[in-house]
């Protein structure tokens, strides 16, 4: 059987090389979709052996997904983006998937990864990534989706969907199963929040006029509130929460969730209490319904049950690390500052590359001139080498000079100068290391 892998592109020079790395030797067909890129993203792909056809964005991803689709000619089609890759030790299993009758199409995992815990998926809270080795395995956690991205090649359209297009109407409408297959779908597009928050600003746009035109369709709603939370877009959220609601009041946990949070953006922080709370009545340790309606008490002045949800929600999934950091605001904003660092330290304890939870404790060694800032941000780098934007480098290159010690100073400038190339503040400080030194 020939496997086409399809995707479509725009400017994606600083990814795509790691994506097709990744499926060499998988595909006996390369096809890029090309939507517009000025990088260099078309000759990139070229090297790897690929088909690139020029498309003119039409403001529709569907649209772009089956003109692809329409340019493949293997049996099979593997979708994926630029920001993705498929693990090497899994090619094997992929392709016997491919031989005998079996299903036409197959739903495969996206685990989404992140550098921390903080976050909330479509599925909940992000789970703790135990992967040690391949393919993800550098980041401290990720959320996990399934899509159909493997199927046999058809005669028509497949996707559907200006933004967030998919597959699954189309094979559940001619009533084709699609199995999961355990081969998964290895997304980085989250750990550049800057690019990806960029992205999913002309990703509500979309979903927004698409749910304007249609708005009795729920997965729609669904898309603006999915979108609308990543852009902090609140009237938007609340607005399409209501009508999911509205239409249906057995809302996916995302819509109650969105719609609370959107209420807490809009300050109307009394208000999301309701919403939160329908949650909770469903699943009483639903951790990220206990860390949001604790923000919500904690604004309207209610520290004590705010504290009390923070650490059921602690209790309810430790690796879910918003409340670790929630908490420890609180308490330090209570002058608690011994409270607050044992709450970050036991976060780390249960999460020990969380980036965000790294960053909070040398922040508050720093804020507070803690004799510990040193050794925190030493610990911190041992975890995440290219976490703290180059200040935890700073900070232990500077107190290592201080103690007399140059030659350690000078290899930590070398970490960090290896974590962020050409970072003139570390730059700076390779004079007084070499000055030191004897």
């Amino acid at each position: 059987m020939r496997l086409s892998a399809a995707m479509i592109v725009k400017n994606e020079a600083g990814s795509l090389g790691h994506c097709l790395e990744s499926i060499r030797g998988l595909w006996d067909e390369l096809v890029v979709l090309d939507t517009g890129s000025t990088d260099g993203t078309g000759d990139l792909a070229r090297s790897f052996g690929a088909r690139v056809e020029a498309f003119t964005w039409v403001d529709d991803f569907a649209a772009a997904r089956n003109a692809c689709i329409r340019s493949c000619t293997g049996d099979w089609i593997l979708v994926l983006d630029a920001d993705e890759a498929i693990d090497p030790a899994d090619h094997a299993a992929l392709r016997a998937a491919l031989e005998g009758p079996g299903p036409q199409a197959f739903t495969l995992p996206i685990r989404n990864y992140l550098r921390s815990g903080a976050f909330v998926g479509m599925d909940g809270p992000a789970r703790s990534n135990e992967r040690e080795t391949g393919e993800g395995a550098q980041c401290s956690h990720y959320y996990l989706q399934k899509a159909i991205r493997l199927f046999r090649r058809r005669g028509e359209d497949v996707y559907r969907g200006r933004v967030h297009e998919i597959a699954e109407l189309y094979f559940e409408e001619k009533g084709l199963p699609a199995p999961e297959l355990d081969v998964p779908i290895h997304h980085f597009g989250k750990l550049d929040m800057a690019r990806d928050r960029a992205k999913q600003g002309e990703y509500f746009r979309l979903a927004r006029a698409e749910a304007e035109a249609r708005p009795r369709d729920l997965q729609l709603q669904y898309n603006v509130v999915q979108e609308g939370l990543l852009v902090e877009a609140w009237e938007d959220v609340r607005r399409a929460a209501e009508r999911f609601r509205a239409t249906a009041p057995r809302a996916p946990m995302l819509v109650w969730l969105g719609g609370g949070l959107a209420l807490q953006g809009l300050e109307r922080y009394e208000d999301s209490l309701l919403w939160f709370g329908n949650i909770l009545r469903q699943k009483p340790d639903h951790a990220a319904a206990l860390g949001a309606r604790a923000e919500s008490l904690w604004r309207l002045g209610r520290t004590g049950e705010a504290k009390d949800d923070y650490l059921r929600a602690l209790d309810a999934d430790p690796h879910y690390t918003l409340p670790f950091l929630k908490l420890a605001a609180l308490l330090e904003e209570g002058e608690d500052l011994d409270s607050a660092r044992r709450v970050l330290e036991a976060g780390l304890d249960q999460n020990p590359r969380d980036l965000l939870l790294w960053e909070a404790l040398v922040g508050q060694s720093a804020r507070h001139r803690d004799p510990r800032v040193a050794s925190d941000a030493l610990d911190a780098l041992r975890a995440v080498p290219d976490g703290g934007r180059t200040l935890w480098h700073q900070i232990v290159i500077h107190a290592l000079l201080d103690a007399g010690e140059p030659e350690s100073a000078a290899g930590i400038l070398d970490l960090g100068l290896a974590a962020f190339p050409g970072d003139p503040e570390l730059l700076a400080l390779t004079d007084r290391c070499s000055r030191s030194t004897p």
